[in-house]
């Protein structure tokens, strides 16, 4: 991998600092250390790993702008990226968009730069935020950001990502509410267009017909229920079509054995 050869910004002169710095302990011996260096060594790392996510993915959604790689033919700055690093076309991406997500949401940036939050926190906090409703305001969408940046300090990224899921009934309850409620009465209409009910005589002294009435239970459920208390054993469907088949039906609708 090339290094940078005569860096000049300031990003690239922390970037070769950081490999000078690295390249110097790679021989370093770790048995030396106490448990408690040794934890704050591993917490520090994972928290200057983040800074270093946050500062790759706004590079590289630069390089998205300034289309890198269309020099040399690259279709896009994250091909041009795989490239170059050998990363997969799906990782290189994920750093384009990880930037562009992270230029939309500067407090969730701002918390990963800082080392606060962990890459898959960031990514949490970003999908959520952007599930909102457009109807939202501004100062609501940032304070439901600040809502999930504050309960990331005390959560991993997948109890982080359930609480996200009710994010916006704690910042605008009653909007919640009031979306809910409209939500099930399109349910219901639509539920109760469904419903019919069509029979017809098939000549023989039997009237029928399919039926699609509404259920006022889920079906897995009840299904669940009575598998676990035994009442509707497994094969039961199969014991009663074996049964149907020893049996013939009569003109007048009723079953005699053959």
């Amino acid at each position: 991998m090339t290094a940078i050869a005569t860096p000049q910004h300031r990003v690239s002169v922390a970037t070769a600092h950081l490999h000078a710095e690295l390249d110097a302990v790679t021989d370093a011996s770790v048995w030396s250390m106490d448990p408690s260096e040794t934890g704050r060594t591993l917490v520090e790392l994972t928290r200057a790993e983040a800074k270093l996510t946050e500062l790759k993915a706004r590079v590289a959604a630069h390089a998205d702008d300034i289309h890198l790689g269309q020099e040399v033919g690259a279709s896009s700055a994250a091909n041009w990226l795989a490239h170059q690093t050998r990363l997969t076309r799906s990782a290189s991406y994920a750093a384009v968009r990880l930037g562009r997500d992270l230029d939309a949401h500067p407090a969730t940036r701002e918390a990963l730069a800082a080392g606060d939050l962990t890459t898959e926190q960031a990514r949490v906090v970003v999908r959520w935020v952007d599930q909102l409703p457009d109807t939202l305001t501004a100062h609501l969408v940032a304070k439901a950001e600040a809502h999930l940046v504050g309960e990331a300090r005390h959560h991993d990224a997948k109890a982080l990502n359930r609480i996200g899921k009710h994010l916006f009934e704690v910042i605008a309850p009653d909007e919640a509410d009031a979306r809910e409620a409209a939500l099930l009465a399109k349910e219901e209409a639509a539920a109760a267009k469904s419903c019919r009910l069509s029979m017809v005589d098939d000549g023989e002294g039997i009237t029928r017909g399919p039926r699609s009435p509404p259920t006022t239970a889920p079906r897995w459920q009840d299904a669940r229920r009575r598998r676990r208390t035994g009442t509707w054993p497994r094969h039961a469907g199969r014991r009663r079509r074996r049964r149907a088949a020893a049996h013939t039906r009569s003109p007048w609708g009723r079953r005699s054995a053959t």
